[in-house]
């Protein structure tokens, strides 16, 4: 190892602290931007909260009128 390969790991090493904190700050401003998948049963419950009451109380056993947040549950709570 030369004298010239020693300085160039001490020129990278002062760079990276740099580019390193560039890099935190900008995935800070992208993180709002980027798109995360559903976990769970929330992209499920989603999709169901989207259909209308009249094909919600079939899938939850019930004829009577419920909120469609109290309908999703049932749905939910019958398929665990």
């Amino acid at each position: 190892m030369g004298l010239d390969d020693s300085l160039n790991i001490h020129a990278y090493t002062s760079l990276h602290t740099p580019l390193n904190e560039m890099k935190q700050f900008l995935d800070l401003l992208g993180s709002p931007f980027v798109y995360r998948s559903p976990t769970g049963l929330q992209g499920f419950r989603s999709g169901l909260l989207q259909l209308t009451h009249k094909k919600l109380r079939p899938l939850a056993g019930t004829n009577s009128h419920y909120s469609k947040a109290v309908l999703v549950d049932r749905i939910i709570a019958d398929m665990k």
